[in-house]
């Protein structure tokens, strides 16, 4: 990992181990949002430290990307039954006046029909109001083209105030229920093709069709990313489902290995993110 990164993940830490000092005096915390990076390694530190059972991650729907990092008290968890990975009941927040502003809200952003918009263009738009990235959850574009936006309430306000433009086209912005229709606006193309081994370097190579001297080069380099890790080893056995980030081409789901063809060769079954 890079110097920024370490440095990043040591802050993150000390903000982690902060939250948790105020749980430990019964005060309820959050942590709003953390990259699916950030909530992997919250979550080994907090296995670690055994306080995982006082956390709740939560990003606005069922398989969020982007999550809120929540911390109660062992009186408050006493009165959780859900799972950890569905909201914190509302009966519970709203108890909770620090909490209560921190609850995840959603955010429909609905366009005027003027012209295709994508998730670059919303997401632009949004920061070009001066919001951090980390300011926002998930950001889902929908099938009729309007876009799903999770964060704070606060946000959520601001943005149904002063998000007018997305690109050239005229947008409003509107308080939005999780329902059925919603997608979490994520594309994927399916590749299929053949590997040597659930090596690292012959998986990034069919991937991206880059050759295996290449690819074992983009690894070296640091370019790749397992499951949000930065990996190096280009022996690494890959183990689906995998998420596979290489920089410069794209993100990709490892799904599987469908058993061997005549020449002994690994089936091999992923996704990219388009």
């Amino acid at each position: 990992m890079s110097e920024r990164g370490t440095g990043e993940r040591t802050l993150l830490q000390a903000r982690i181990e902060d939250a948790l000092t105020r749980c430990e005096k019964g005060i309820p915390s959050c942590i709003s949002f953390l990259t699916p990076g950030e909530c992997r390694f919250a979550e080994r530190l907090l296995r670690s430290t055994g306080a995982w059972e006082s956390a709740w991650m939560w990003g606005g729907y069922e398989g969020a990307e982007r999550k809120s990092l929540f911390f109660l008290p062992e009186y408050l968890l006493l009165c959780l039954s859900a799972p950890k990975d569905s909201a914190p009941p509302k009966e519970i927040l709203a108890l909770l006046d620090e909490l209560a502003a921190r609850e995840i809200f959603s955010v429909r952003v609905v366009r005027s029909g003027f012209r295709t918009l994508n998730h670059r263009d919303y997401l632009g738009a949004i920061l070009g109001l001066g919001l951090e990235r980390d300011a926002l959850g998930d950001l889902a574009v929908q099938k009729n083209g309007d876009a799903v936006v999770f964060c704070t309430e606060t946000v959520g306000k601001f943005l149904m105030e002063s998000l007018t433009k997305v690109a050239s086209d005229t947008v409003r912005c509107r308080p939005y229920e999780v329902d059925e229709e919603f997608t979490d606006g994520r594309n994927y193309r399916p590749i299929r093709d053949t590997v040597a081994s659930p090596r690292l370097d012959a998986v990034v190579a069919s991937l991206t069709n880059l050759s295996r001297e290449q690819a074992q080069n983009t690894v070296r380099s640091g370019l790749v990313e397992v499951d949000y890790e930065p990996v190096e080893r280009t022996d690494l056995l890959l183990t689906p489902p995998a998420v596979i980030s290489v920089r410069g081409h794209g993100r990709f789901v490892l799904r599987g290995f469908d058993g061997q063809n005549r020449k002994g060769r690994l089936r091999l079954l992923a996704d990219k993110l388009i």
